[in-house]
């Protein structure tokens, strides 16, 4: 019997554990408009967001995701503030910003939220 393969030992770049969560999120941009996510996981320091309809189709622009905004968690009763880390299709990496607020604490910012309108 030949002894397994060994496969190499990637380290994990975050600084704290992960923990699985898949809810529902909000990305909230500048103009008050909402792209809607699901938390697929998220650690101390960040998260890993699936973007609702962010396949790209045919003559159509992939969804622009900036470089800073405010992610709500309704379920979590929790906004923070986010930096885009990485991109790969419809999945997203992030670093917090900010520590964790009440939601309640971020609404003078989201007032006025409108869903984002898809072409």
């Amino acid at each position: 019997m030949k002894p397994a393969a060994s496969r190499p030992v990637i380290a994990e770049a975050r600084r704290s554990a992960r923990k699985s969560m898949r809810t529902l999120g909000e990305i909230v941009l500048d103009q008050g408009e909402t792209i809607e996510c699901t938390v697929l996981d998220m650690s101390g320091s960040g998260a890993r967001l699936k973007i609702r309809g962010a396949v790209r189709k045919a003559f159509m622009p992939a969804l622009e995701i900036p470089g800073m905004f405010r992610l709500m968690i309704p379920r979590e009763n929790i906004a923070i503030d986010c930096r885009l880390a990485w991109r790969e299709n419809e999945l997203v990496g992030v670093s917090f910003a900010s520590s964790f607020r009440p939601i309640m604490a971020a609404t003078p910012r989201t007032a006025n939220v409108r869903p984002v309108k898809r072409g």
